[in-house]
This record gives structure tokens, C-alpha cells and sequence, in this order.
């Protein structure tokens, strides 16, 4: 029975559609390259991308569950890996940066149906509250054991599915221990009805990208090649052992020596040419791989420079980008300055408006109604009032508030309170509300 299992690690949103969907673009940068795709194969691939996601992109994805953290925990989401060193012992821990979309990358069969793949999604969704978002089934990647040559294809056929990782009611992220990874192998091989692979802590072999998975497979081919080539070169010299030692037994008598030309031409000789000729295809083989690989590194550590190259001039940009944003804000602030320093001049009443503004609002009263105090309008109102002098609040039954010039200040203004202002105001009810307290306290004592 075929043996399945799942590799995962943080999704790169910005790369992975390109790749799971087969974009024009990113098969036009590796036709050339690459022989891990077969486009004649690609009608083969299926999709299934969730309704939740549905036309959002993964980087569009990526910000909305980055606003979700910030809503629910009131911190922004860390990305980055952070380093903590221990005082006492100088032990640096590095702690991870969120990932919150995932990708794992699923060993599969030929017949694999997207049914099984989404059955293992909505088992692991119910036991750890990881939504599934894509999956994508591969059928046209592998390799060539000779180059070109399609009848030494052999085919990797794998899935992508790629989740959220986050738990949204909380805004943190699902944990999944690695007793819970284990178990995550153990479901994906029930449901696709496959041997579940042996662990990594039992073979100590790590997961191998697909690049490095073609080269070491071309390795292995190329030992293979190897080991086959020493087998036949040891035959062949054992048979041409057999024919010296036949001609010296037989070299005193003309007819012996008929008689081994004989059997040489009939079993020795063509055995002897069928060997070289193996060897021969043999060697043919062992060259065109060592190419291949050889071939397959230059374009990994080209593909690497390019990925650095496009790394330097991404942060480039983004540091451009920065320093114009920077310098648009400080020439935007400094303007927005010079509008309020004109402001105050031209209205002198402007900063005493700005200032009864923001007691409204302290005192207990909405945008809109503060815009109707302001307004000079009159507004009646039930509620509660705060105080900052006593710190409290005092309820307030069916009053007219209304912000009328300061009596003994033409250049102030003053919020009052059914005429009153409101520091008197506020006083007063302070007032009633001892005298209620004390009569309270008496009433209770007399009863006592």
C-alpha cells in the first residue's frame, strides 16, 4: 500500500497562488528552467478554493486576519522573530512571528479524489478550529530519469491545502503540539486510504523540498546506474576469464582450438559484445545524469541570486517608499499646522470652540448632540452627567443644555444646565445628593 503524509510550514502569500494555479506568468519564467511540470499533464490538476475565501486573495486574507488580532487582543499582530535573552544565563530564544496561513503539502495517489482531501480538511477543522481555504491537487509534477525521455517519467503526486491557522473569536492562533501533528498523519492516511508514512523521529530524514527531492531522486537513479555498471563490468571479466583459460587447455591441438572458436562464436563472443553493449548504455546513463544534476544545481543557485537580487530590491522599495511616506506626512503635518496657527488668528473664538468641543464630550454627550451645543442650538437631554471636580456622575432629567457667552468673559463660553452653568450646577446636585445620603443614614439609625 502506498504510504501518504503531510509536511507544513508558513504559507508564502505572495508566491503560492502563482504556483498552486499554474499562472501563465509563472509558467513562462519556468518552461525554461524546470522539468518538474509537464503542461500536457495539467488538465489533470483539480482545484477547490472555500466559500468563506472566495475571490479574496491570500495576501488580501493575510491583512483581514491581521485587523481581526488587532480588534480582538488590542495588539498588533507580530510577524517577525523576536529574540529574548535570559539575564541570568545569556540563553537567546528565538520566538517565532505569527504565521497565521499555512501550507501543507500532501503525499498522494493517482486516484485521490478531492472528496477525501476535503473530508481530512473538515476532521481537522472540527478537532483544532483550522479552516482549510484551497486545496489543489497535482498530477503533472515529477522527473525524468533521462531528460525528455517520457518514458522515464515518474510522477510526484501530491496536494496543497492551505489554511487558517487562527482561532477568530479569540484573535490568537490555533496551538497544535507535535503529539496533535502525529495525529494529523494518522487521519490523513485513514482518509485517503493509504499507508501513513513512518516518522521523521524514527528515520531522522527531514522533509525534502521539490527541488532537492528531484535532485536526490537523480542521485539515487545515477547509484543505481552506478552499482548496475560495476555488476556488468565484473561479468564481463569473468567471461573473457573463462575463454583464456578454455584457449590454453585447448592451444596444443588444432582441433581444440576449432572446436573453442566454435563455442566462442555461439555463447562466449556474443555474451561478451551483449556486456559491452550494457556497459556501453550503461556509462551513457551515468553521464547524462551527473549533467542533469549538475545542471539542476547551477539553476537552484541562479534561482537562489535571482531570489536574493528581487529580496534587495524589494527592501529597497519599501525603504523608498518609507522615506516618501515619512516626508509627505512631516509636509502634510506642517501644513494642517499652518491652517490651525491661521485658524486661531483669523477666529479668535476658534480654540475657545475646540476647547468647549472636548468638554462636552468629557461631560457625557455624543457626537451629535455636541455638534448641536456647539451649533449654539439648545438641547434637551436625559442622562447622566460626569464631573470631573468630584468624579461622578449626576443623573439628569429632561434639562436644557446650551452653550451661551461667558457673564463675566465676552471671549468665553460657558455650558449651562437649565441656565445654570455647570460647575454650579454639578455643585448643587452634589449638594442634594449629601443631603440624601445624610437623611438616609438618620432614617436608618432612628429605625435602629
Amino acid at each position: 500500500m502506498a504510504k501518504t503524509s503531510i509536511n507544513i510550514k508558513p504559507c508564502l502569500v505572495t508566491s503560492s497562488g502563482a504556483h498552486n494555479r499554474r499562472l501563465a506568468e509563472y509558467l513562462a519564467n519556468i518552461r525554461k528552467e524546470k522539468i518538474y511540470i509537464r503542461t500536457d499533464l495539467m488538465a489533470k490538476n483539480e482545484t477547490w478554493v472555500s466559500p468563506e475565501l472566495g475571490d479574496t486573495s491570500l495576501e488580501e486574507r493575510n491583512r483581514q486576519i491581521a485587523a481581526m488580532v488587532k480588534k480582538k487582543t488590542g495588539r498588533a499582530m507580530q510577524t517577525k522573530d523576536r529574540k529574548r535573552v535570559n539575564k541570568k544565563t545569556g540563553k537567546v530564544t528565538v520566538i517565532r512571528g505569527s504565521t497565521p496561513i499555512k501550507e501543507g503539502v500532501v503525499v498522494i495517489k493517482e486516484d485521490t479524489t478531492m472528496e477525501q482531501l476535503r473530508h481530512f480538511c473538515e476532521v481537522c477543522k472540527g478537532r483544532w478550529g483550522i479552516t482549510p481555504l484551497q486545496i489543489f491537487i497535482h498530477r503533472d509534477e515529477g522527473h525524468y530519469q533521462i531528460p525528455n525521455d517520457k518514458t522515464t517519467w515518474k510522477p510526484n503526486y501530491h496536494a496543497h491545502i492551505v489554511w487558517d491557522w487562527m482561532d477568530h473569536d479569540t484573535g490568537k492562533s490555533c496551538k497544535l503540539l507535535p503529539q496533535d501533528m502525529s495525529q494529523m498523519q494518522t487521519i490523513l492516511a485513514e482518509a485517503l486510504g493509504m499507508e501513513r508514512g513512518t516518522s521523521k523521529e524514527l528515520t531522522g530524514h527531514e522533509h525534502l523540498e521539490r527541488t532537492d527531492y528531484i535532485i536526490a531522486k537523480q542521485k539515487q537513479e545515477a547509484e543505481k546506474t552506478r552499482i548496475a555498471k560495476e555488476q556488468a563490468e565484473a561479468e564481463l571479466k569473468a567471461v573473457k576469464g573463462e575463454l583464456r583459460t578454455e584457449k590454453l587447455k585447448n592451444s596444443a591441438a588444432e582441433v581444440g582450438t576449432t572446436i573453442l572458436d566454435g563455442i566462442g562464436s555461439m555463447i562466449g563472443t556474443s555474451k561478451v559484445k551483449r556486456q559491452e553493449r550494457e556497459i556501453g548504455r550503461l556509462q551513457h546513463e551515468v553521464a547524462t545524469h551527473e549533467v542533469t544534476i549538475e545542471t539542476m544545481q547551477k539553476k537552484l543557485t541562479t534561482m537562489q541570486s535571482d531570489h536574493n537580487r528581487e529580496l534587495t530590491a524589494m527592501q529597497a522599495r519599501h525603504m523608498a517608499e518609507t522615506a516618501n511616506m515619512k516626508k509627505q506626512y512631516e509636509c502634510d503635518l506642517s501644513f494642517f499646522q499652518s491652517v490651525v496657527r491661521k485658524a486661531l488668528t483669523w477666529f479668535p473664538r476658534f480654540r475657545e470652540m475646540l476647547r468647549m468641543d472636548e468638554f462636552c464630550r468629557k461631560v457625557g454627550f455624543n457626537d451629535e448632540q455636541t455638534e448641536a451645543l456647539i451649533g449654539g442650538k439648545p438641547l434637551k437631554y436625559s442622562g447622566t452627567l460626569y464631573s470631573e471636580q468630584h468624579r461622578q456622575g449626576f443623573k439628569a432629567e429632561n434639562v436644557i443644555a446650551r452653550i451661551l457667552p461667558d457673564e463675566n468673559n465676552s471671549r468665553k463660553f460657558s455650558l449651562r444646565i437649565d441656565g445654570i452653568p455647570i460647575v454650579r450646577w454639578f455643585r448643587e446636585q452634589a449638594i442634594k445628593l449629601q443631603h440624601y445620603i445624610q437623611s438616609e443614614h438618620s432614617r436608618k439609625s432612628l429605625k435602629m
